[in-house]
């Protein structure tokens, strides 16, 4: 019984571990990105720098080897003693240098953490981009595919009007040649999901996420309150590349530290035993390395530059999350704008007219070129709607990239 209780359990745990490891088949945003932090290879690729970064920190508090030495003189020779000599040296380092290399390596440490922060945070934004182009090219084929459905229902009817010679062909074909710009919207639609989909499961990892995946989620509008002031000083306090560059330049000062430390000299004190014949003798002694020349002036004039260097970088990434912060608040105030008129003023006069003069053309109330015009208007309308609500979320998504967390002030 309790074998089998172990048999049905390994199965459990089997099954459990196939189903977590089989590609996701529905993905929803939380989830893509989810995926992504876990699958994407360049995430991956980084969080292993951040643990050889991390076991430099090991070598760099590690104390030097000591140095046993052995030699033999005379040996193999009646009229002559043997002569046997072991040494043994410590060096033993002197100007606190352990300590600066543990704080350089740990220094390295957290640069390192900072950039694989930046690197989730670009990753994320590739993914709710790509995520938002997919909503918008599958809204935009759902598009063409009512406007095909009307325009082949008027087809249809306008075909039974000119077969009982109502209208002329000539009408019929101008309906019909109509119809290749939406079959167009919809090939143009069709193409940019595939594209967007591939760029989708690049950036999740093509590994977690099946080929015929589809969506959970939808393309709304949701009008979201923004503090300029507040997601400057939150950029200013949480973007990544920022705080790398703040760590590199803790680290440049580290191996200023450093490199002064290394100027000083390390003793390596010996203790030896000497042995001829059946006479044996001890001895101690001290060597130091005399500082004349090389006293380290090359790498402690290179660490100063490289604190100047790592202050102009610092400044220079600060300047610039700054302007990445206003020029996508700029973004997504226009197009919030584009897509508020488009959304409660155009696209429903759009609507209204193609609806009227539709139901006006089939009873031959209104020409053909009314009917067309309106139609076309309606479409154009319909798509600038969907690209210019793809666009408030993708400049929503690049704010909170800017901001380097999300845009809600609390």
């Amino acid at each position: 019984m309790v074998r089998l209780a172990h048999v049905v359990t390994i199965l459990l745990v089997t099954a459990a571990l196939a189903q977590a490891q089989a590609p996701v088949t529905t993905l929803s945003l939380d989830d893509a990105v989810a995926l992504a932090l876990r699958e994407n290879p360049t995430v991956r690729a980084k969080q292993h720098e951040y643990r050889a970064s991390q076991a430099q920190e090991i070598t760099a508090g590690l104390r030097p080897n000591p140095t046993a030495s052995y030699s033999g003189d005379q040996l193999g020779s009646s009229s002559v003693d043997p002569q046997h000599f072991w040494a043994l040296e410590q060096p033993i380092e002197l100007g606190g240098k352990r300590g600066r290399r543990l704080d350089a390596a740990r220094a390295a440490i957290r640069v390192t953490a900072a950039e694989l922060d930046d690197v989730r945070r670009q990753t994320v934004a590739q993914v709710k981009k790509a995520f938002t182009d997919t909503l918008v090219a599958e809204a935009t084929l759902a598009l063409a595919g009512e406007n095909l459905r009307t325009i082949d229902e008027v087809e249809r009817l306008q075909r039974i009007r000119a077969e009982k010679g109502d209208i002329s062909e000539l009408e019929l074909t101008r309906i019909q040649v109509q119809r290749f710009a939406f079959e167009r919207d919809a090939t143009d639609a069709r193409q940019a999901i595939a594209a967007a989909r591939i760029a989708l499961r690049a950036a999740v990892g093509p590994e977690a996420v099946a080929p015929d995946f589809t969506l959970s989620g939808e393309l709304g509008f949701r009008d979201v309150p923004l503090d300029a002031v507040a997601l400057r000083r939150r950029a200013l306090d949480a973007r990544p590349d920022l705080r790398a560059a703040e760590a590199a330049r803790a680290r440049a000062r580290a191996d200023r530290e450093l490199a002064r430390a290394n100027a000083w000299s390390d003793v390596t004190p010996r203790v030896a035993y000497e042995r001829i014949g059946s006479a044996s003798t001890y001895g101690v002694g001290v060597s130091v390395p005399l500082r004349i020349f090389d006293r380290n002036q090359g790498e402690i004039a290179r660490t100063r530059a490289e604190i100047d260097r790592a202050d102009a970088l610092r400044e220079a990434a600060a300047v610039q999350v700054l302007a990445d912060v206003d020029a996508t608040l700029s973004q997504v105030a226009n197009q919030r704008e584009k897509v508020l008129l488009l959304r409660d003023t155009y696209l429903p006069k759009a609507q209204r007219v193609r609806d009227t003069v539709e139901f006006a053309y089939r009873r031959g109330g209104v020409s053909l070129l009314d009917f067309l015009d309106a139609q076309r208007t309606y479409r154009e309308t319909s798509l600038e709607h969907l690209r210019a609500l793809g666009a408030y979320w993708a400049a929503l998504y690049q704010l909170e990239a800017a901001v380097g967390g999300p845009w809600e002030t609390r």
